[in-house]
């Protein structure tokens, strides 16, 4: 597979199936942005608990669901029937959507993901073994700090001056690697001062 980050900010998503795993997907479905319609004889509390204008509800026997597909731009597929998602799986690829099965490797699956601070990491197991990838991600979370996200930042900031300056752009990434090299770049960020970094690295990396 090929380890992508998909934008779903105003897409279509349908999920069918309305348990705990349905739940989990919903979750991180509205939290990209997406439109997301939940098909289902049953929802979980937590499902009906959602308060979300992005979240449609709709609760009907999962059996043809060849009419949601066709208006999404996603497919989830969590039933508790594997013969049912396998027949939903094979509609969504009949209309060549986009495809995820919980109980099976599909188009994509969704991996233990964390966010710090703009910092986004992803961890699958190839749908293998889900706790492990729980617990490495777990790990990373707590190996992520406040002066890594400060690098981030510190290299967007200058990635949008070099440009202005420096039209090769295998040079503006030597210049970029050179200023998180500095040793006072790197002092500053480790002391929290994001603007004393950024001065440092400008006067290192940009032309007078």
């Amino acid at each position: 597979m090929l380890p992508v980050l998909l934008n779903l900010q105003g897409k279509r998503a349908v999920v069918f199936g309305g348990g705990p795993v349905a739940e989990r997907r919903v979750a991180k479905l509205l939290q990209a942005g997406a439109r997301v319609t939940v098909v289902s004889r049953e929802f979980t509390p937590g499902l009906r608990g959602l308060k979300n204008p992005r979240l449609e509800l709709v609760r009907k026997e999962v059996r043809d669901g060849a009419g949601f597909i066709e208006i999404s731009d996603v497919v989830l597929v969590a039933t508790n029937d594997k013969d049912l998602n396998a027949s939903l799986e094979k509609e969504a690829r009949k209309q060549k959507k986009l495809v995820n099965r919980a109980d099976a490797v599909s188009d994509f699956v969704i991996p233990a993901a964390l966010e710090v601070g703009g910092i986004v990491i992803a961890v699958s197991s190839g749908g293998r073994s889900p706790g492990v990838a729980r617990m490495i991600k777990r790990r990373l979370e707590r190996a992520i700090t406040q002066e890594d996200v400060l690098a981030m930042e510190l290299q967007e900031r200058l990635r949008a001056r070099l440009k202005g300056e420096v039209a090769d752009q295998r040079e503006r990434r030597r210049r970029l690697r050179e200023a998180l090299q500095n040793p006072e770049v790197l002092e500053a960020l480790r002391a929290r001062d994001l603007e004393r970094a950024e001065r440092i690295a400008l006067e290192g990396i940009c032309t007078p």
